[in-house]
């Protein structure tokens, strides 16, 4: 008789969780990333930061399109910040120290984190290099590289900035890179930053001191809940049990989302809702944590949330769920409108993606689309 080879799965080490202390080299270019979702009117975690968003100076808006765009939103920032800021520096908790860190960046370092930030544009949703680039590893640059130049507008295209061309002169100038990104994270620090951290500062340092050591054999995901006291969403999950190292960090304006992000290091932000006692703390979070919502998750929902928003284009999609397909005419006829209103919603409702028009001429609703909605703002309110 013969017995069949045991399955041998492959094995790696345990992966390194660790809490880390709040600093603003991960809290600042969050919330400029938060703020770029706000202006393209994507679904914000707290409400403050749409109305930040709404308030920012025109000339700022403006001025700053290549910048968010080269830096990802904020996400290349973040990783630059989190691996280039001195771990005994004041910045880490003080905006003027770290603006001031940030204003003396020479030209040629600036050049170098834009020729970065370019280069992880075009690579993005690519495979992965080996070795990948790293924020810790930018180099200076005495002028913009070849790639650069080559491929700065195309950058500027992909984020849909208006006069690309025109404007990627802008990537290509240190001082003029410099003094929009300032100009910006000025003007999210003094309009809702500045408050926020201050108010939130000794509750994220609680919660880091009443964090306990991962249990023996703890995964990924439950570390985060752990700290968190959220329940990682599936995606978040699945990236959380893939790291080698995971990093939890609190960080003010993410309400009940979570952010996770990698680069060499896997790091997930949360908000704390309270300062927790140690009692808390140690609880099995993992069976009683409440799901948190990734950031880019929510963005997701804002085109539904606005087509549903109007009131004609709502009413369109509550009668074709009770009444089924229909035709143009039908729909007009229900809901006593003219048919060019009906047909001007219903391309709106067919752009967000709830609804769709069949051969027969007939519109449908995704119900699957809606559902999805309505299951992530039911996971939030839990």
């Amino acid at each position: 008789m013969t017995y069949p080879l045991p399955v041998l799965a492959d094995a790696r080490p345990a992966p390194v969780l660790r809490v880390a202390a709040p600093t603003l080299a991960a809290t600042m270019p969050t919330a400029m990333l938060l703020v770029d979702y706000a202006l393209a009117w994507k679904a914000m975690p707290t409400p403050e930061l749409q109305t930040l968003a709404e308030r920012l100076p025109a000339d700022i808006v403006e001025a700053s399109w290549p910048v968010r765009a080269a830096m990802a939103h904020g996400s290349v920032l973040r990783s630059v910040l989190l691996h280039q800021l001195p771990a005994d520096h004041p910045g880490h908790t003080d905006w003027s120290e770290l603006r001031r860190w940030l204003a003396a960046w020479q030209d040629e370092f600036v050049l170098g984190l834009i020729d970065w930030g370019i280069d992880s544009n075009m690579h993005y949703d690519k495979p992965p290099r080996d070795p990948e680039p790293t924020a810790a590893e930018i180099g200076s640059l005495s002028e913009p590289s070849v790639a650069m130049r080559r491929d700065a507008a195309a950058v500027l295209r992909s984020w849909n900035v208006p006069h690309p061309k025109e404007r990627a002169g802008e990537l290509l100038d240190a001082g003029t890179f410099r003094s929009a990104l300032l100009d910006l994270l000025d003007a999210i620090w003094h309009g809702w930053l500045d408050r926020a951290w201050h108010d939130s500062l000794d509750a994220m340092r609680a919660t880091v001191a009443a964090t306990p050591s991962p249990p023996p054999g703890c995964g990924a995901a439950q570390w985060i809940s752990l700290v968190t006291g959220l329940r990682p969403d599936e995606q978040y999950a699945a990236a959380a049990e893939a790291a080698t190292e995971l990093v939890v960090m609190p960080s003010p304006g993410l309400g009940r989302s979570l952010s996770l992000f990698a680069d060499q290091t896997t790091w997930v932000l949360f908000t704390p809702r309270h300062t927790p006692t140690a009692q808390s703390a140690k609880a099995d979070a993992g069976a009683t944590a409440r799901t948190g919502i990734s950031v880019g998750r929510l963005a997701a929902l804002a085109p539904t949330m606005h087509a549903l928003g109007d009131r004609t284009r709502l009413a369109i999609t509550l009668h074709l769920l009770e009444n089924g397909p229909l035709t143009m005419q039908q729909l007009a006829d229900a809901l006593e409108v003219h048919q060019s209103t009906i047909s001007r919603q219903v391309t709106a409702l067919r752009r967000a993606g709830l609804v769709e028009l069949r051969d027969d001429r007939r519109i449908t609703v995704r119900r699957d689309a809606i559902r999805q909605t309505c299951q992530t703002l039911l996971t939030a309110l839990d």
